[in-house]
């Protein structure tokens, strides 16, 4: 039994819609993505204050590598290439902006207020363009990083979806010419050295787990027997890909985290949960990981900072458990109050946009 889609006034395309009542899988591990990285910034934050040998809960940095799949998967399931350029880059445009503009100008405010918490963060005219609008740049540490520094991720999903967009507009259509343009980026950026930030930036192989998704979907799409009642054998592929990242520390970032993300991301694709209270939860928990992947580095430094010098293990373990249950309050609080009428009121802007055009071309 599958989770119904939202109706009425869902903020989501119906795509989205579609995709969602069918990927109920995809929608809780988009969940347990976003935490991963917030127990990963809980462990830094506490090995940083309290010089912890090593960050306890390192392995959740792979959440990264798991949204990376995940929009290289769902960005070639949900794309009507018939829609053209303009609709699909408005999508993007109206589910990534209105949330990291937000939280961006937030990160002013405090710059303006409280400079000293914002470390080596300089906001200025040219960083706050820059971030607003995915330029990358680097930091006064060499960290190249926005503003709001977790949106260095989000400017390797609009690239992504700025080489999609093009591919639909010269007419090649389908995830297989973005998939191409990307790994083509990349072989040359082998190659050719640029002093340039950007460049070094947009060829990294990091962004090749987009294209791991598409490769995803693509099976999904040609082979879908490959995957319907496997989701334990799929499981089990993830979980020895798990051991012989262990076994061998210097293991290629490919096979360490860009192919277990993949297989993961596969697993969940057969996965039909019955419909009970709690995934009924985890699924709005889905909804909200977007808005929990951005706000809570701010919670879990808050609330570090807030520990003494020298607090035992005890003391931590509960600043650990506060700042994750206050993250995923805040991420559902803000997922309603900004995420997704923010997207209803543009959605419906653009729906109606695209009923008047006809009407427009056709006045003299």
């Amino acid at each position: 039994m599958t989770l119904r889609p939202i109706t009425g006034s869902d903020a989501r395309s119906p795509e989205q819609r579609e995709a969602r009542a069918r990927l109920v899988g995809l929608q809780v591990l988009r969940f347990a993505a976003a935490f991963a990285v917030v127990l990963f910034h809980i462990g830094s934050g506490l090995q940083l204050k309290f010089g912890h040998q090593s960050n306890m809960l390192g392995m959740g940095a792979v959440g990264v590598d798991i949204f990376f799949v995940i929009s290289g998967f769902i960005i070639a399931y949900t794309t009507d290439p018939k829609k053209g350029a303009w609709s699909f880059s408005m999508r993007r445009i109206v589910r990534i902006v209105p949330l990291y503009w937000t939280l961006t100008i937030g990160i002013v405010a405090i710059a303006m207020i409280r400079p000293s918490l914002l470390n080596s963060t300089l906001v200025n005219g040219e960083t706050l363009l820059k971030s607003l609008f995915f330029i990358p740049f680097a930091k006064a540490n060499g960290a190249v990083q926005p503003l709001l520094f977790l949106g260095w991720t989000l400017n390797y999903e609009m690239f992504f979806y700025a080489v999609y967009a093009v591919c639909i507009a010269m007419g090649l259509r389908g995830p297989v010419p973005p998939a191409i343009v990307i790994v083509t980026l990349v072989i040359v950026g082998r190659f050719v050295t640029v002093d340039n930030i950007a460049w070094r930036f947009y060829t990294n192989p990091l962004i090749l787990e987009f294209v791991f998704g598409i490769c995803v979907y693509l099976l999904h799409a040609r082979f879908p027997r490959l995957f319907q009642t496997r989701t334990k054998v799929i499981l089990g592929i993830f979980v020895a890909s798990l051991f012989v990242r262990e076994l061998t520390p210097n293991l290629h970032w490919i096979f360490a985290n860009g192919i277990p993300a993949a297989v993961l991301v596969a697993a969940t694709l057969s996965w039909r949960p019955r419909q009970t209270p709690m995934i009924v939860f985890v699924v709005l928990l889905g909804d909200a990981s977007y808005s929990l992947y951005l706000s809570h580095p701010y919670i879990v430094q808050a609330l570090v900072a807030a520990l003494p010098e020298g607090a035992g293990l005890v003391p931590q373990v509960g600043v650990g458990i506060a700042a994750s249950v206050i993250s995923i309050a805040v991420s559902i609080l803000l997922y309603r109050i900004i995420e997704r009428p923010a997207q209803t009121l543009l959605n419906g802007w653009l729906g109606a946009r695209k009923r008047n055009l006809p009407a427009a071309h056709a006045t003299p």
